[in-house]
């Protein structure tokens, strides 16, 4: 049944497709939905930029292309040393249950988006009967916890410095207050997101009615995955257990993603223009469908539709997860269920 309800998921990446009416806000009939804005402080190691930074496409290829290529194996990598820094961001997170009671609704499904769209596309507006996760998690008598990861959707924005290191700010009167760049956002940052996440929902916190849940179970998809499988290598005990969806550790998944991006505030100047260059997303449609879809398993409607509700991913979180300098992914000390 769990896995049924990760593969409708798996199905569509985000439907609010262009032709159908279909509402910016959409509650599961059957679920009780809450959304919160979740203080969290975290500290993490962070690799710090020392590439070059671009200012248009021309710049950013340059870049692409030689890191793919690598001229010469002493080529410098674009990252230095790690670096640790605490600072206080803001998460947007939904928080939904089934109205009915149900003994599994006790098990909280935390889900953790990919890169390239925000937390929208787990509960989709669009035919959610067929494509929408948290609808069918909820119609199954489980609760689900989805979040905007840092630097998409309404987590985007402003981050209030406990330690600025290696970071440009500007004064407030009573905070410091800077939008992180897309040279600094990685998963380093995002690992501790989810790992304060979890420990609130475990304690009860941002879960409505509910309250302390009975388990845990991480759901990730893509870099979502990459972050699920990381935390639970760090600390095996912190969830009870773990599906990974459009997960691969082959390293040549991120140079075709490198090789398809362009400067999102250019692309899309309405959209996108808060975001510095370091921020990038998908081509076109056409890169869209080589990050994400294979066919003949994909309607090209949903193809065009994902391209249209993209949201940009900074440049250091997609080098974060490239050999070498992903995380240590091994959780052999794991002993929860893993799909």
């Amino acid at each position: 049944m769990f896995m049924s309800l990760v593969l409708s998921f798996l199905a569509l990446l985000l439907l609010r497709t262009n032709g159908h009416n279909i509402p910016e806000r959409y509650t599961p009939p059957q679920a009780h939905c809450i959304d919160y804005v979740v203080p969290v402080t975290v500290t993490s190691d962070d690799y710090q930029w020392v590439g070059p930074r671009w200012t248009d496409n021309f710049g950013l290829t340059e870049f692409v292309t030689t890191v793919v290529t690598r001229p010469a194996a002493s080529f410098p990598p674009p990252f230095g040393n790690p670096v640790a820094s605490t600072a206080l961001y803001e998460i947007s997170a939904t928080f939904c249950t089934p109205k009915k009671g149900s003994p599994k609704a006790k098990t909280v499904l935390l889900a953790t988006h990919g890169l390239a769209f925000s937390r929208s596309y787990w509960n989709s507006p669009y035919k959610p009967e067929k494509y929408n996760f948290v609808q069918a998690a909820t119609d199954a008598g489980y609760s689900v916890f989805f979040y905007d990861r840092l630097g998409t959707g309404s987590s985007t924005k402003s981050v209030f410095i406990a330690q600025p290191i290696g970071r440009s700010y500007e004064t407030s009167d009573k905070l410091m207050i800077y939008r992180i760049s897309g040279y600094v956002n990685q998963i380093s940052i995002q690992i501790s997101i989810l790992a304060v996440l979890t420990k609130n929902i475990r304690a009860g916190q941002f879960t409505g009615e509910t309250g302390v849940p009975s388990s845990v179970v991480f759901v990730g998809h893509s870099f979502g995955s990459f972050i699920s499988n990381a935390l639970v290598a760090a600390q095996p005990s912190i969830a009870d257990g773990i599906v990974m969806t459009g997960y691969s550790l082959n390293g040549n998944n991120t140079q075709i993603i490198l090789e398809a991006s362009r400067v999102a505030a250019i692309q899309n100047r309405k959209k996108f223009g808060e975001f510095d260059p370091g921020y990038v997303t998908t081509a076109d449609v056409y890169s869209t469908v080589s990050d994400f879809f294979k066919a003949p398993d994909y309607e090209r409607d949903v193809a065009v539709f994902a391209e249209s509700s993209k949201a940009p991913y900074g440049i250091a979180e997609l080098i974060s997860i490239s050999p070498p300098f992903f995380p240590p992914l091994n959780a052999s000390l794991f002993g929860g269920p893993a799909l």
